[in-house]
């Protein structure tokens, strides 16, 4: 029985993913990706070498959301549209910057929140979850890239 991914929040895509053979994680990245355009986000965010965060270091003193089970979950896609806050020259101060990113960690479920932990750090940390896979699945997402 396949398994409908639409129904999966973003960790759980990813962990997904990470539990394929390796040889089908690329096909699976690119076709989950194309079906729910917040996973590219995700990997845009974390794996472009032109997009940064202004966010510091570490991670932030935070209330993890306490939630029953399936309850508050996927809330990502839709905080997504806050990671522009935390882009350079936009307008923000660096103190309202920390605080509307602590607000959306708190707003979001434990798993969600520390993959937005790893978005901030630029690893994903799911087994196999990588660049390498990353330019192999969705080679458009580097166009403009510059090297360094």
């Amino acid at each position: 029985m396949p398994i409908d991914v639409s129904k999966m929040n973003m960790p759980e895509l990813l962990k997904h993913v990470s539990e394929l053979p390796a040889k089908d994680r690329a096909p699976a990245l690119k076709a989950i990706s194309n079906l729910i355009p917040t996973l590219k986000t995700i990997l845009l965010y974390t794996y472009h070498k032109n997009v940064k965060l202004e966010l510091p270091e570490g991670t932030p003193p935070y209330r993890q959301m306490e939630t029953p089970e399936n309850m508050g979950h996927n809330r990502l896609p839709k905080e997504m549209r806050k990671f522009q806050y935390f882009l350079p020259n936009n307008g923000l101060n660096a103190m309202k910057r920390e605080r509307i990113f602590i607000e959306m960690l708190e707003s979001l479920d434990p798993e969600e929140a520390k993959l937005v932990l790893m978005i901030k750090d630029k690893k994903i940390t799911y087994k196999g979850i990588t660049r390498k896979l990353v330019e192999e699945a969705l080679p458009d997402l580097f166009i403009g890239e510059q090297q360094n």
